[in-house]
C-alpha cells in the first residue's frame, strides 16, 4: 500500500477537485440511467423487475440485496451489460475493487467504447494505487476528449505516480497557464516538478497555489503532502500540525500526521495521532492499517491484530493488509491462520517475495515440505527478476556497459 492516494487524500482537500468528484458522481448517475434503459430493452419482466429493485436497493446503500439482485439478473442473462456494470460501481462503493475491476472488464468485453466504464475501471486502479494499470484507461479517455480537464488531470496523477513526471508537466501547464488556473492542476503541476527533480518550477508552483483560494488548512495540508512526498517529515510535520491548528477536524489530516511521524520514526506520536484519526473517522482503512502495522512491526501483536482487521473489513483487496495479519499470526504461533492470508497476500501482489517467503516459513510449521519449497522457489525467481531489471535499468542508464554479472565480484 503506497503512502499516498492522489486521489483520496491529496486532491480532494482542494475546491476544485470536489468538482471532479461531483463530475464522478454524475458518471455514476448517469450509468445508472443508461443501464436502466437497457435493461428494459431486455424484454424478460422478471430480470427487468429484479434489476430496477436492485438499482433501487443500491441507491438506498442496501448493497447486500442488490448484489444479489445483480447476481440473479446474471443468471438470467450472464451478457447483461446493465447488470454487470452496476456490479462494479456496487463493488466499487463496498471497496472490494478487485471484484469491481472485474466486473467492468467484462463489460468492456462485450462494449469495449463505454467510457464512464472506462473511468470507472481507472478509478478502481487508482484506489488500488495501481497507476501502471489505471494509465491505459485515462489515455483512452484523455485521446478521445483532449480538453476534458478531469481526465486530463486524471491521466497526469497517473503519469506523475508511474515515473513519468515529463509528460505529467507537458499534459498539466496549459491548464495553468491562466491567472485563475485550477488550484488541483498547480498542485499537480508542482508535485510532477518535485519529481523530475526541478525544486525551482516546482516552488513557483506552490507558491502560487498558496496564493490561490484555498484555505489556510488546504494550503498547508497540501504542503504537508508535498514535504512528505519528498521524504522531508519534519516539515510535513510541522505542516500538518498547522493545518490542525487553523482546522482541528480537517478530513485526513491526522492520518497523514501520524503517516508523517512514522516517517520520522517517532512511533508514540504516530500512535497518537492515528487513534485521533481513528476516533473522528472509525471507518478510516489508512489510519487502521499503518497503526496495526506499526504495532506489529514493534512486536505488539495482539494490539496491532484487530487494527488490521478492521482495515480489512474496510479495504478488503489490499494486500499489505493480509501480510501484516498473516505475519502476526504466524509470529503468534497460528500457522495455520497465517497461511491463507499470507497466500492471498501472494495473489494480491504475486511480485513481493517477503510474502511468498513467510509462506514458505508458515508451510514448514505445518509440515508441509513441498508446499515451503514451492513458496522458496517462487522467492529466488523473484530476487533473480528484480536483479535483472535493476542490471538492465542500469545499462539502459549508460552506468554499466554489460547487464550480466561480473563474475570477478
Amino acid at each position: 500500500m503506497s503512502p499516498a492516494n492522489f486521489i483520496c487524500t491529496i486532491l480532494c482537500a482542494l475546491p476544485a477537485y470536489d468538482s471532479i468528484m461531483r463530475s464522478y458522481c454524475s458518471v455514476l448517475a448517469l450509468a445508472l440511467l443508461l443501464t436502466a434503459a437497457r435493461g428494459l430493452c431486455a424484454g424478460v419482466d422478471t430480470a427487468r423487475q429484479i434489476f430496477e429493485s436492485a438499482v433501487q436497493a443500491m441507491q438506498a446503500g442496501n448493497y447486500a440485496q442488490a448484489e444479489s439482485g445483480f447476481h440473479q439478473v446474471l443468471q438470467l442473462d450472464p451478457h447483461n451489460v446493465s447488470a454487470l456494470a452496476n456490479l462494479g460501481i456496487l463493488y466499487a462503493k463496498m471497496r472490494r475493487y478487485i471484484e469491481a475491476i472485474e466486473e467492468y472488464k467484462k463489460v468492456l468485453a462485450l462494449d469495449p467504447q463505454q467510457p464512464e466504464t472506462q473511468l470507472n475501471l481507472g478509478l478502481a486502479y487508482l484506489k488500488q494505487d495501481d497507476y501502471a494499470q489505471a494509465l491505459p484507461y485515462f489515455r483512452q479517455l484523455h485521446a478521445r476528449d483532449a480538453a476534458n480537464q478531469k481526465a486530463t488531470m486524471l491521466l497526469a496523477t497517473c503519469l506523475i505516480s508511474s515515473g513519468h513526471p515529463g509528460e505529467a508537466i507537458a499534459l498539466l501547464k496549459p491548464l495553468t497557464d491562466a491567472s485563475t488556473a485550477d488550484p488541483a492542476a498547480l498542485y499537480l503541476l508542482g508535485l510532477a516538478y518535485t519529481r523530475a527533480g526541478d525544486a525551482n518550477q516546482a516552488q513557483q508552483l506552490f507558491t502560487r497555489l498558496f496564493a490561490s483560494g484555498t484555505t489556510p488548512a488546504q494550503t498547508n495540508f497540501l504542503l504537508g503532502k508535498a514535504y512528505a512526498d519528498a521524504t522531508d517529515y519534519d516539515k510535513a510535520i510541522q505542516a500538518f500540525q498547522s493545518t490542525l491548528q487553523t482546522e482541528p477536524s480537517f478530513p485526513g489530516a491526522h492520518t497523514e500526521l501520524g503517516k508523517a511521524y512514522l516517517g520520522a520514526h517517532r512511533d508514540a506520536d504516530a500512535q497518537h495521532e492515528l487513534e485521533l484519526a481513528i476516533h473522528q473517522d472509525p471507518q478510516d482503512g489508512d489510519a487502521c492499517y499503518y497503526l496495526g502495522a506499526m504495532l506489529v512491526q514493534s512486536q505488539r501483536y495482539q494490539e496491532g491484530l484487530p487494527y488490521l482487521k478492521k482495515a480489512n473489513q474496510i479495504i478488503p483487496d489490499a494486500w499489505a493488509i493480509y501480510f501484516y495479519m498473516g505475519k502476526t499470526e504466524f509470529l503468534l504461533g497460528q500457522p495455520a491462520q497465517a497461511v491463507p492470508l499470507l497466500r492471498r497476500a501472494t495473489e494480491l501482489n504475486p511480485d513481493d517475495s517477503g510474502s511468498y517467503y513467510l509462506l514458505s516459513r508458515a508451510y514448514k510449521a505445518e509440515g508441509r515440505a513441498q508446499d515451503a519449497a514451492d513458496a522458496l522457489k517462487r522467492v529466488a525467481a523473484l530476487h533473480v527478476t528484480s536483479l535483472d531489471v535493476e542490471r538492465r535499468a542500469l545499462k539502459d542508464a549508460g552506468i554499466v556497459k554489460n547487464a550480466g554479472m561480473d563474475s570477478g565480484r
